[in-house]
């Protein structure tokens, strides 16, 4: 048989395995109009169409995923700032009680400026600073909630890219034979460019870093804060500080007790004024907690993506994608083996290479066996066009 002959007869044998193809597709929809145009076109044009296909699909179902999931795990996550609004709640009904009993006995002008003034003043200061912490801290999750979205949108750009080049750089794909089979390729390498995803990433990833800044800062000044609510000799050593510098905070715990001493009247205050130091310093150790438990979630949850972003209830959308992405990844396999045996010089008779491709189809054991039903009538038909051409 002379080249241009043998030429012919793989074109013919390939014409089948390429119309098989489409008829299946065809039938369950896996690619757009526009491509199917395409990949008429040859076997090749078919195969790079499906490849990227496939690859699309697999990016869209785990970005869908890994949205969903990571909404999910942040609503968890969250539950962990309960405890900053509860000890909001707790400080303000204290404040609240004691603001009653200062109105109730009528607190007099040395009462007042020895420590009744001063409190207040100190104590509606660490509120607003709780309060601020709060904000911090809602602003600081919604940062690191979309710097893991798009962590894992990155992750997975990367990998449909690196997986579409190495398919499209071996087997079928690895030659583009015509105008349309190159462009196609050129096509595919450039819908899968990850730079904007990495862009994004870098963006998120530096805005939660400003955001866990704003909240560390917070957690410092209530730190300050907490250490004047409390005995001198149990605080941390105090930094050095410019001679003649006025201290930050006011020194509530040694007020109360210079004043318990000149004031009578406020003795009676004493339990529930110590009893509202303990709350500020428990309260500034549940939200470092917080903070820290928070830091350990998302970390844990950016280290092992899989482990977070593994959907085990999917939405309508997801499944239908990942139904076609099942069609989809069976049928490549028996694109390639199509194209594999058409080249081979084994089966050099159509109807020989025929018998040998509706073997492979009903093997049970093939990649594609699972939609090997719906490809043996799709042979059928191809069968039944192709050689009808032929005569």
């Amino acid at each position: 048989m002379d080249l241009s002959h043998q030429q012919l007869a793989t074109a013919k044998k390939e014409a089948l395995v390429t119309l098989v193809g489409l008829l299946y597709i065809e039938e369950n929809g896996l690619l757009s109009r526009e491509w199917l145009g395409d990949a008429k076109a040859s076997l090749q044009a078919l195969f790079l169409r499906t490849s990227g296909e496939e690859t699309m699909l697999r990016k869209l179902i785990e970005i869908l995923k890994t949205t969903r999931q990571v909404q999910g795990t942040f609503t968890r996550i969250a539950q962990t700032l309960e405890g900053v609004q509860k000890s909001a709640s707790a400080l303000e009904a204290r404040l609240g009680s004691l603001r009653n009993y200062f109105d109730r006995i009528g607190l007099s002008a040395e009462e007042n400026a020895d420590f009744g003034g001063p409190f207040l003043v100190f104590s509606q200061q660490f509120q607003r600073r709780i309060e601020s912490l709060a904000r911090f801290m809602r602003q600081y999750l919604e940062a690191r909630e979309t710097e893991a979205k798009h962590a894992n949108i990155y992750r997975i750009a990367k990998d449909a890219r690196s997986r579409l080049r190495e398919r499209l750089s071996t087997g079928i794909a690895a030659e583009a034979r015509s105008e349309v089979e190159g462009r196609i390729k050129k096509e595919m390498v450039a819908a899968f460019d990850y730079t904007d995803a990495e862009s994004n990433y870098k963006f998120a990833r530096r805005d939660s870093r400003n955001a866990a800044e704003d909240v560390r800062q917070e957690l410092e000044e209530i730190h300050l804060m907490c250490q004047m609510a409390m005995n001198p000799t149990a605080r941390d050593p105090a930094p050095p500080s410019a001679p003649g510098a006025t201290p930050r905070y006011e020194d509530v715990y040694t007020r109360f007790v210079n004043a318990m001493h000149r004031h009578s009247r406020l003795r009676a205050l004493k339990d529930a004024i110590l009893d509202l130091f303990r709350l500020y310093q428990s309260a500034h150790g549940m939200f470092r907690h917080d903070f820290d438990s928070l830091n350990r979630a998302v970390d844990t949850m950016l280290g092992n993506p899989d482990s977070y972003f593994d959907a085990k209830a999917e939405d309508t959308d997801i499944l239908a994608k990942r139904q076609k992405l099942f069609r989809i990844e069976r049928l490549i396999p028996f694109l390639e083996r199509g194209s594999e045996l058409a080249r081979d010089e084994e089966h050099d008779g159509y109807p020989r290479f025929s018998r040998a491709l509706s073997a492979q189809l009903e093997d049970t054991r093939a990649p594609w066996a699972d939609i090997r039903e719906d490809l043996l009538r799709a042979k059928i038909q191809a069968d039944a066009d192709v050689s009808t051409r032929l005569e």
